[in-house]
């Protein structure tokens, strides 16, 4: 779901907290799967050149690659949800994260602070 939807239904803390949590179980998902590339990689002999071989060369394949699209994955969803983190004071008050969404577009949400009133855009 985009950050402007999400917003507008959850609010911006609880989205910012289930933005971290998620991005952070990426980067879970990442360690685990270094750590089976490791152990495959310290079992794997090219002396006996099988199926087992094989079959362990694939699957650390495998895990390089999952590892490489989770931390993919955790470094655009946590610089995302900094960039609208960086952006969710209000320039009025300066109340961080007390706002309400009043409009999104393709580039830019327009949001309304709840203490001071003030309309800002984050893009």
């Amino acid at each position: 779901m985009d950050p402007a939807g999400a917003i507008g239904k959850l609010g911006f803390q609880r989205w910012y907290e289930r933005e971290l949590l998620l991005c952070h179980s990426w980067l879970v998902a990442c360690l685990l799967c270094v750590f089976a590339l490791l152990a495959l990689l310290e079992d794997l002999s090219l002396r006996e050149l099988g199926w087992g071989a094989a079959a362990a060369l694939a699957a650390a394949f495998a895990a390089g690659g999952i590892a490489w699209y989770a931390l993919a994955r955790y470094l655009s969803m946590l610089l995302r949800a900094m960039h609208v983190a960086e952006r969710s004071t209000c320039p009025g008050c300066g109340a961080h994260g007390k706002y309400r969404l009043v409009g999104a577009s393709a580039r830019a949400m327009t949001v309304h602070c709840r203490k001071c009133e003030r309309e800002w855009a984050i893009d």
